[in-house]
Parts: C-alpha cells; sequence; structure tokens
C-alpha cells in the first residue's frame, strides 16, 4: 500500500466517523439582529450541541437536559463537532492488541508453536 492510497483510505474513514446530526431550529434569542438557534443531535452517540447561542457561530455543548457541560467536557465535545470523530466509532480508532490465549501467550505464537510441533512429529 503506498502513502497515497493510506492517506485516502484515512479521509474517507475521518468521513465515515463524523458525527450524523438531526437538526433542529429553536427559538431566537429576544433582541434585535439576533441569529436563529438550532439544536444539532446526533444520531449515532447522541450528543446535542446548540449553535448561534447567544452570538452568531457560537458551539455549546448540552447535556440530555439541554443543559451547558462543564468547561472541560465542553471543550472535548466542541473539538468534535465539525470534523469528528463521533464516539460511536471510538473503538475503530483504537488499534488492537494481540488476541491472548488462556495461558497469557499471544494466540499467533500458540499458533506457530503447534504448527512447529506438528512438523517435528
Amino acid at each position: 500500500m503506498t502513502s497515497v492510497e493510506a492517506m485516502e483510505m484515512k479521509a474517507q474513514m475521518t468521513a465515515v466517523t463524523r458525527h450524523m446530526f438531526a437538526i433542529k431550529m429553536l427559538d431566537r434569542l429576544p433582541g434585535l439582529f439576533k441569529p436563529n438557534r438550532y439544536l444539532y443531535h446526533c444520531a449515532r452517540c447522541k450528543w446535542s450541541f446548540i449553535v448561534n447561542d447567544g452570538r452568531r457561530g457560537v458551539i455549546t455543548p448540552v447535556d440530555d437536559d439541554g443543559k451547558p457541560l462543564a468547561h472541560d467536557e465542553a471543550l472535548e465535545r466542541a473539538a468534535t463537532f465539525a470534523l469528528g470523530p463521533c464516539p460511536a466509532f471510538q473503538v475503530l480508532n483504537f488499534e488492537h492488541s494481540p488476541i491472548h490465549a488462556s495461558n497469557g501467550t499471544a494466540a499467533g505464537q500458540v499458533d506457530r508453536t503447534r504448527q512447529s510441533e506438528r512438523g517435528a512429529n
């Protein structure tokens, strides 16, 4: 696999792991020239964001009750809003460790040991 193919696969993976939003139009805040507010709700991970909350372009991550999240968690969720990754696909982002047999050795090692024992017989 060339580096170009690897980058194309990574771009496809990024596109697949983005949030899949259902968008609901909320009420407009009082005041002249206030933007419409929108609730973005990810159908995969169930995270919600309010867009244009107070000012145009502001993104506010909210909990299930619609209340703004604590600062640290809000920053982490807001970072995933535009490009992901959606936490529903978190399993895809982890590298898999080798599967271990019941005796603690890696499964591939057990298979190779058995094959070499058969070849010796």
